[in-house]
């Protein structure tokens, strides 16, 4: 008789310590795309920086955004039960999106006011929302105590959020690049409303 290998299953504790390493890698790249471009010495610091703040701007919408995603994974992660299917492969997509922050908000540097970067950017951040709810639909197909069915339903409802800025922030980089950038700053009101929902975190494990 055969016997199936055992499904690898990482303890949550582990994916959250991966995470965080990432994220904290992620965030210090973000720092090192604040670059003013050259000019001459005569411009002065001011001038060219209020010539560019744009710059400044990239960078607190992408830093934002990058310290929301990782405060979602914690709290999807929180409620996910060990052995959720495919948990491992879904978090290492998720983090995959995520170092290519840093490449997008380079891009928003690089070609500034350019609709195509913009994309980019809320494209890839789609597919970071997108990995979170996967994991959360994955969770459901486990059994489990009502109590813990319903908060991680709600939950994922509430991220939804998230692929809608994202879409929303697509259709809006032809009209206006600018405005496609500031739709990610609704993320902060949904937040607040999504912080009301019910939440029951997972058990502790031994890892």
């Amino acid at each position: 008789m055969s016997i199936s290998p055992p499904r690898f299953a990482p303890s949550p504790h582990r994916l959250d310590a991966l995470a965080d390493g990432v994220f904290a890698i992620v965030l210090t790249l973000l720092a090192l795309e604040l670059r003013l471009p050259e000019s001459a010495e005569e411009d002065g610091f001011w001038a060219v920086f209020l010539a560019n703040v744009h710059v400044l701007e990239n960078f607190v919408i992408a830093f934002f955004v990058v310290g929301v995603l990782w405060r979602l994974h914690h709290l999807v992660n929180d409620q996910l039960p060990r052995g959720t299917p495919y948990i491992h492969a879904m978090t290492l997509g998720f983090l995959a999106s995520v170092t290519l922050t840093p490449w997008s908000l380079d891009n928003l540097m690089s070609f500034t006011q350019d609709p195509e970067a913009v994309m980019a950017f809320s494209g890839i951040l789609l597919v970071s929302w997108t990995l979170l709810i996967g994991m959360l639909s994955s969770a459901l197909t486990l059994d489990m105590e009502k109590a813990r069915e319903t908060s991680i339903r709600l939950s994922r409802r509430a991220l939804l959020s998230g692929p809608l800025v994202a879409l929303l922030s697509i259709s809006l980089a032809y009209i206006s690049p600018s405005a496609a950038l500031y739709v990610w700053l609704l993320l902060w009101p949904v937040g607040f409303v999504a912080r009301r929902l019910p939440y029951a975190p997972r058990q502790t494990d031994e890892d």
